[in-house]
């Protein structure tokens, strides 16, 4: 049996994250608007490169992403779960899509405390962080 979620990422798992992870959610697509979320991002530096923490932020910060509809299989939401790990934890919130209007939808927020050092994000856009070279590119998750 099949169900729609709504889902806003805004790292490794946005279509266009280029990672095995953000692929597999790309095929799964019904559609996706680019959105914004209330926020703070900080990047994270694992075994496998960089990857970012969302943490909820007083004021006007925002954080940039893909808000998806996707079409999962059953046992696809506890995959997400476990790919995203016990360091984050998936929540109801309200995104703004770029074209205007806000919606409901299941966003990952990290739940463990930040490592030493975790540097904030400018502009809370991961991917563009990546691509600017402030960081260097995380391997294929």
């Amino acid at each position: 049996m099949t169900h729609a979620l709504r889902l806003f990422v805004y790292g490794t798992l946005q279509p266009r994250a280029g990672t095995q992870m953000g692929d597999w959610l790309a095929a799964r697509l019904v559609r996706s608007d680019q959105a914004t979320i209330p926020g703070r991002l900080y990047g994270i530096h694992g075994g496998s490169g960089w990857f970012p923490a969302l943490l909820p932020a007083s004021g006007d910060e925002i954080v940039h992403g893909t808000l998806c509809t996707v079409r999962l299989e059953a046992g696809d939401l506890a995959l997400l779960d476990r790919y995203e790990g016990a360091e984050y934890r998936r929540e109801a919130a309200t995104a703004r899509i770029a074209s205007g209007g806000e919606v409901s939808a299941q966003v990952y927020l990290w739940c463990a405390a930040l490592p030493p050092g975790a540097p904030v994000i400018p502009g809370g856009d991961f991917l563009d962080w990546l691509r600017t070279g402030h960081r260097k590119a995380f391997s294929a998750l």
